[in-house]
């Protein structure tokens, strides 16, 4: 036939003549039904994979909330009611520590002056707010806290202790320790505050507050001497504290000039009754 030899005819795959054939991604049947082919691979099948994967997860979590609260639903009936009490009087006793933190901190009103008293019988010592870490006066001193009591040996006779470094006590147990205690890092020193914030320079209350800070500072003394005393904390007949000042030092290249020498402030001897011994020391 003429023009057949211009005529080539493909074979089949793996034959001579025969294209090459290519892996093509697999075309599968497009389910919106508009004659267009889709193509599927390896991404597409990760992908479902992980839905799956998240839907399985949400599933268990659904699964795991609903048998928490048929545990819950599962409870008797006296177990209900006070689970539902304790959550309401703990939702009542943080509203009540706001509102009186609050009335501490904000202006002098009506209210705050009214209940002046119960307010910071509340707030002090453990609670109180103040701004001497920030800027225009941080405070610049170091101050350590001494404290030397009187005892009454067995045969009647009185003696005196050594002042001991109630501050270099507290150090120690914070130094080198990556999760040191509250108690030892503020609690000293936030009883001195509360006390030098009572009272005058004449060592005389200014307020109410003045007898209860004494009562504080001379019971975390006691119970911070305890452990070192040579003898029983029940003999202490008198108690005496002092503070040591010392204006911290300007930094090398400064020009500033400050008197660093170690000033003392002594308190008066305080009498010790057996109601100002801690418990966990007696």
């Amino acid at each position: 036939m003429a023009g057949s030899d211009s005529v080539r005819q493909s074979g089949a795959p793996g034959q001579p003549g025969a294209p090459e054939r290519r892996d093509s991604p697999a075309r599968v049947r497009n389910p919106e039904g508009d004659g267009v082919a889709r193509t599927g691979g390896p991404l597409d099948a990760d992908a479902g994979a992980d839905a799956d994967a998240d839907a399985d997860a949400d599933a268990d979590a659904d699964a795991d909330a609903d048998a928490g609260a048929a545990r819950v639903l599962a409870l008797p009936v006296g177990a209900k009611v006070a689970l539902v009490a304790l959550a309401a009087a703990v939702a009542v006793a943080a509203a009540a520590h706001l509102a009186v933190v609050f009335l501490h901190v904000a202006p002098s009103n009506t209210l705050s002056r009214q209940y002046d008293e119960q307010i910071d019988r509340y707030i002090y010592p453990e609670f109180e707010q103040n701004w001497k870490l920030f800027a225009p006066n941080p405070l610049q001193q170091n101050i350590a806290i001494h404290v030397r009591v009187q005892l009454r040996d067995e045969d009647g006779t009185l003696r005196e202790t050594e002042w001991v470094n109630l501050t270099a006590l507290d150090a120690e147990h914070i130094r080198h320790n990556p999760f040191p205690s509250h108690t030892a890092q503020n609690e000293m020193r936030r009883a001195w505050d509360f006390y030098t914030g009572s009272h005058n320079d004449e060592e005389q209350p200014t307020g109410s507050r003045g007898e209860l800070s004494e009562t504080y500072l001379k019971r975390i003394a006691l119970l911070r001497l305890a452990p070192g005393l040579d003898a029983d904390v029940e003999q202490v007949t008198r108690v005496q504290l002092r503070s040591a000042s010392q204006t911290v030092a300007p930094p090398p290249w400064s020009n500033e000039t400050v008197d660093t020498e170690t000033r003392y402030r002594v308190l008066p001897w305080w009498p010790v009754v057996t109601a100002d011994i801690p418990e966990a020391i007696r």
